[in-house]
Order: C-alpha cells, then sequence, then structure tokens
C-alpha cells in the first residue's frame, strides 16, 4: 500500500506540470514554451473577437427595399459576395458600415469611423448604397422618394455633404475602379416597342461638366432603333433634366452592362454587343458585333462569338480596350456568367467556394467556423426579439468581406464586426480582387 504522503506529492507534482504546460504551451520553443512555432491554421478558427458592434431597434434590418439592378434578375443574396463593385449593392459596406432600413419609410447608412458609429439618415427607405471601391470616402445611394420615383445621391464621407443628387431608377454603381458613377432609369416607350434604358455618368471628384447625349452616328456601325432618341428633345422632361453624359441603349430580358473604368462602358445581350467610349464628354460607339459578351472581372471582356468559317469562337480583351486575344479551341468552356466570379489569371471562383479551373485559392473555411461561433449568441436573440426568427429563421447571417479580412454577423439584436484570421486566403484574394 501506498503510502498517503507520497499520493499527495505526487498529484502536486502533477498539477504544478499541468499548469507549466498551460502557461508555456502557446509559446513557441524557441521562446520556451513547449509548442511548435506555428499552430495549424484551422486550430485558430474557434474565436472572432468583435472589433465593433451595433445594437438594432426593434424594425431596422440590414435589407434593402426589394429592388434590383435592369441586369439582375434575382434579388442578391443578403450576405453578398466579396462586396466587389462589379456586384450588385449589398447592405454590408466592406469593413466599414451597414446600409439599413427601418419603419416608417426611415433609413440610415452607419459607418465605423475613428471608433464611432457615423450616421447618415434619410427620410425615405434605401433601394441600393455603395462606398467607392478606391478610397471609401464616397458613399453613393438610391432612394426611393415615392412610386416609381427613385433619386440617387452621392454623398461626401466623413462629412456627409450632398455633392450631387438626381433622379434615376432603383439603383446605382460604381465604375469598378471607384472613379464614376452610373445609374439611369427606363424612358417612356410605345407599346410593344424596345424597352430604351437612358444612362448617365458622373465623375466622383470633378465638375459634372456638360449634358450631352450619344448621337448614334460613328461611321461604320449600325444606326439606331427607328424613332430612337439621339438628341435631347428626344428625351422626356425627366430625361432632359438628368445631368452627366447619357446614352439610351436597347434592352431586354437577360441584357447585361459592365462600367469598368470612367471612360469605358460594355453592353451586351441577345441583340449582341455594344462597346462605348466616353470621349470629349459624350458618349460614342467604339464597337459593335454579334455574340455573348460577359466580364471576366476585374481581368477582361470575354466574347463567344460565329466564326466565318464556321462554329464558334472565342477571345478576350482588357476591360479598357479592343486588343482581341483568341481562346485556343480545345481550352475549357468558361462557366455560366454570375456576377459573383471574379477571375484570376488561372480560372474564377467565388465567395461561396465554387471553382473553375486552377487559382492556387485555398479553401473558404471561415464561414461556418464564424456562423458556429455565434449561433449561440442568435439564439439567445431568438429569445429575446419575436422579429429574429422571421429575420433570422435558420442561424446568424454571415456576410465576408474577405478582400479586407473581415466578417459581419448579424445575431439578431446586434451586427458585430470580426477581423478574419490572416490566413494565405486572405492575403492572395486582397491581390486578386484588386481592379
Amino acid at each position: 500500500m501506498i503510502p498517503q504522503k507520497y499520493i499527495i506529492a505526487t498529484l502536486f507534482i502533477a498539477a504544478m506540470l499541468l499548469l507549466f504546460a498551460v502557461v508555456q504551451a502557446p509559446r513557441p520553443v524557441t521562446s520556451g514554451g513547449v509548442t511548435a512555432a506555428e499552430a495549424p491554421v484551422v486550430m485558430s478558427l474557434g474565436a472572432y473577437d468583435p472589433v465593433t458592434d451595433f445594437h438594432l431597434e426593434d424594425g431596422w434590418s440590414p435589407r434593402f427595399l426589394g429592388t434590383v439592378d435592369p441586369d439582375q434578375a434575382e434579388p442578391w443574396p443578403f450576405g453578398g459576395g466579396f462586396g466587389t463593385p462589379w456586384e450588385p449593392a449589398s447592405p454590408y459596406l466592406a469593413d466599414q458600415g451597414l446600409a439599413l432600413n427601418g419603419p416608417r419609410g426611415l433609413s440610415e447608412v452607419v459607418l465605423w469611423r475613428g471608433l464611432e458609429w457615423r450616421h447618415y439618415r434619410f427620410d425615405a427607405p434605401l433601394c441600393s448604397a455603395r462606398l467607392d471601391p478606391a478610397k471609401g470616402t464616397r458613399l453613393l445611394v438610391t432612394l426611393q422618394m415615392g412610386p416609381d420615383r427613385f433619386e440617387t445621391r452621392l454623398l461626401e464621407v466623413p462629412e456627409g455633404r450632398v455633392l450631387w443628387s438626381a433622379q434615376s431608377g432603383p439603383w446605382s454603381r460604381f465604375s469598378w475602379d471607384g472613379r464614376a458613377a452610373i445609374f439611369g432609369f427606363f424612358e417612356p416607350a410605345e407599346p410593344k416597342a424596345e424597352a430604351r434604358l437612358l444612362l448617365t455618368t458622373l465623375p466622383l471628384d470633378s465638375d459634372l461638366g456638360e449634358t450631352t447625349l450619344a448621337a448614334w452616328d460613328e461611321v461604320g456601325l449600325p444606326p439606331p432603333p427607328r424613332n430612337w432618341p439621339v438628341k435631347p428633345e428626344g428625351l422626356s422632361d425627366d430625361g432632359r433634366d438628368l445631368p452627366g453624359a447619357k446614352a439610351v441603349v436597347p434592352w431586354h430580358a437577360g441584357d447585361r452592362l459592365w462600367f469598368p473604368n470612367p471612360d469605358r462602358l460594355w453592353v451586351s445581350g441577345s441583340q449582341g454587343w455594344t462597346d462605348w467610349n466616353l470621349e470629349k464628354g459624350r458618349w460614342h460607339r467604339v464597337a459593335a458585333g454579334p455574340g455573348l459578351l460577359v466580364a471576366h472581372p476585374p481581368l477582361a471582356m470575354a466574347l463567344t462569338e460565329p466564326l466565318a468559317a464556321g462554329g464558334m469562337g472565342r477571345r478576350t480583351t482588357p476591360p479598357g480596350s479592343l486588343d482581341w486575344t483568341p481562346i485556343p479551341a480545345d481550352a475549357p468552356a468558361w462557366p455560366a456568367y454570375d456576377a459573383a466570379w471574379a477571375w484570376a489569371p488561372g480560372g474564377a471562383f467565388d465567395a461561396w467556394d465554387r471553382r473553375w479551373g486552377n487559382t492556387g485559392l485555398a479553401p473558404e473555411r471561415q464561414r461556418q467556423a464564424v456562423t458556429d461561433y455565434f449561433r449561440s449568441e442568435w439564439r439567445t436573440g431568438l429569445e429575446l426579439r419575436a422579429s429574429v426568427k422571421g429575420w433570422l429563421p435558420a442561424g446568424p447571417e454571415v456576410a465576408l468581406r474577405e478582400g479586407q479580412g473581415v466578417a459581419w454577423v448579424w445575431v439578431g439584436t446586434r451586427i458585430v464586426l470580426v477581423r478574419l484570421v490572416e490566413v494565405e486566403r486572405i492575403h492572395t484574394l486582397k491581390k486578386l480582387l484588386r481592379p
């Protein structure tokens, strides 16, 4: 039988060794610890400390008014994708803020600046909100001012001063490089006539310039459709009042437009594609042709077209030029176009980890880890506020913004901004998503 004093001594020594291991374990061997110099990254995905949080009053939510862009058939997922300027607008604005709609037609954008929340309030519901992707110093919002009446405003951040405002449709965008804005609305047309989408572009950091309208008079290119407005007098009263460099383009279901930089506009649809260039303050067509044009942002525009010898061919060009490069016939087929895709030299990917080709990008593992980490707080929110079940029936809403290394997490009663673990995927995405 072992004497009691030896048992006590053994237990005491074991306890001290355990305490020593706990204290030293997080330190590498080179610093006197007892672990490897670097633990596997996956082991560090279990805790997300809040950078800040925003407490929501009942009835307020990060939701737009249910409108979509003219080339967006379905509502964009609330969590959004990467938060790039070629995606439809998301209420989760990069790593800086939130767009919120509330009761009685009120709305606001809240931005986390200087360790405090700054409020930009509106007396109308928000349809769209975006921060410019270059500096985050311009806020572009579109508001519903009444039935079928919308207004787009550009605000200076953080001052909140309105730089300009104009009537619009229920959408607005920045160019991919964040130096200009594009918006517009459908011009009135005769029954059964082609829909007329009136587009206008305005710069962010210079004078608005002269109001102009594309004349569709380029030599060697097809003429405009019959009775097409090519002079300001042919526009509606609202169309004539719209500022900026304007162009009226035919529009059909499934058509798309891309605005990569302030002097380039691409339109594609069932009747072919058109490349517009802004010269001396007026939009002119540079090229047009048959085929299906889609964007491979931020790298290229991609065209599939019929060949003179039969069959179909493919080629790509940088978004700001017409420097076409043929694609070999045996190259893999491109994935179906979706605004969620971003492209790298070897392939394409999106925020939900769909892949095409080989980009060398590591798998996405943090969305589920963040969801699991905040699930208990979401359950608490269900008990505290009845509306949470209607907003978030399946769990917390997670919007990854991997390009900025953060995630927004709506748990019900509050929205939390957390810093993502700096894995290699984050570093790679910050380079790939840069326009």
